[in-house]
């Protein structure tokens, strides 16, 4: 299986305004990252800050809030990480989870999971 890519549609906080952007599934990063200029143009606040653990192993202070996106013809708020110039977009999977998606790992495309985990 090589790089999933699929389209996601970043929406202000009620829905109304989207813009697009690919994004690159990452089943090892927890939440997705979208640029802080897209959030901010479509007026996301930033709702906290924690520290995060960056896939070099380095920590670094990230901003976080909430906004609705469109996946695979759906539409949710999820929480995103507002990700600065020249940084990737990963999908996380804290998003997948919440469309009850999965990556086919033999396809690399997205599948239903069909099945809530309790």
């Amino acid at each position: 299986m090589g790089t999933v890519v699929v389209p996601l549609g970043i929406g202000d906080p009620q829905g109304r305004r989207f813009e697009n952007i690919d994004a690159i599934v990452d089943t090892g990063s927890t939440f997705t990252a979208i640029p802080r200029t897209m959030l901010q143009r479509l007026g996301v606040p930033v709702e906290r800050s924690v520290q995060s653990e960056l896939a070099d192993g380095s920590h670094a202070p990230v901003d976080i809030g909430r906004t609705i996106i469109r996946l695979e013809g759906q539409e949710f708020p999820t929480p995103v990480i507002f990700a600065e110039a020249g940084e990737p977009t990963p999908l996380g999977v804290v998003t997948l989870e919440e469309a009850l998606l999965a990556v086919d790992p033999v396809s690399g495309r997205l599948i239903p999971t069909n099945v809530l985990r309790l």
